[in-house]
């Protein structure tokens, strides 16, 4: 019996320390996303965007099927989208943009409401030419994004949060109501 109590007291320290550990850890997403922004300018960073994506997988920190798992896998997509945007050779860009959206139109599929996944989706297509019918997908982002940042303004950090309410206000359609919505939001995010 005394065993048992030692065993499990053991246990219980490997778990508490294990915790501590993982709770002392950076933020996996805040890291993945300081290096995609980097990623959209320097080429070299994309590869260490998708190493460090697979090392806060390999930790195993993020719930299977959590907004935050699927905010990792839209990074990821977005991620190969760069590599498109990086490549020389036209037949590995088109590759390489069709794997990326993939990923961003699944993680999209599994987390609808979720603004930073809308937000990595939009950016990938954005700029991308008519021919390649992306279109649809661009306007239902903006539309989800004019819906959902209102409300979002504390999950993001400020500047983050100021950037997409930004993009959305600049470039999307956005009707009276939902503009009204959002400029108040970037006020108050701006005065944060």
């Amino acid at each position: 019996m005394i065993r048992l109590f030692s065993a499990i007291a053991v246990a219980a320290t490997a778990f508490s320390s294990l915790s501590d550990a993982r709770a002392q850890m950076p933020d996996p997403i805040s890291r993945v996303r300081e290096i995609y922004f980097v990623a959209v300018e320097k080429e070299q960073a994309v590869e260490a965007g998708i190493a460090a994506i697979r090392e806060a997988e390999d930790l195993g920190i993020l719930p299977e099927g959590s907004e935050d798992q699927g905010v990792l896998l839209a990074y990821h997509g977005a991620m190969i989208t760069l590599r498109a945007k990086h490549a020389f050779w036209p037949p590995a860009r088109l590759r390489h943009l069709n794997d990326g959206l993939a990923i961003l139109d699944r993680a999209v599929e599994a987390h609808p409401t979720n603004p930073e996944i809308r937000y990595l989706r939009l950016l990938s297509c954005f700029y991308l030419p008519g021919i390649l019918g992306r279109g649809e997908s661009v306007q239902g982002d903006f539309a989800a994004l004019a819906n959902l940042l209102p409300a979002a303004i504390d999950d993001f950090p400020p500047d983050l949060y100021s950037m997409m309410v930004g993009f959305v206000l600049e470039n999307g359609a956005v009707q009276k109501p939902e503009r009204q919505l959002l400029e108040e939001a970037l006020v108050s995010a701006a005065d944060g």
